[in-house]
């Protein structure tokens, strides 16, 4: 399974807890979804962060790797 897909299920879990939980707590549905809406936006925010963090350091992975292969360096 992907980086991507995982955040996509892992996120789509998420909100779905959070959904159900804010529907059973709130007892209104108006705020159950102000609540999701908040906390999509934050599983939001915080998966873009590690997906763009993981993203760079593989990349400079990648680019040390093709270095290495460039100048001859042996593993």
């Amino acid at each position: 399974m992907s980086f991507g897909r995982f955040l996509f299920v892992s996120g789509t879990a998420t909100i779905v807890g959070l959904a159900a939980y804010s529907v059973y707590k709130s007892g209104g549905v108006r705020p159950a979804l102000t609540n999701v809406v908040k906390s999509s936006v934050k599983a939001g925010n915080w998966a873009s962060q590690k997906y763009s963090k993981t993203k760079g350091d593989v990349e400079r992975m990648v680019a040390e790797a093709k270095a290495d292969i460039a100048g001859g360096v042996e593993s």
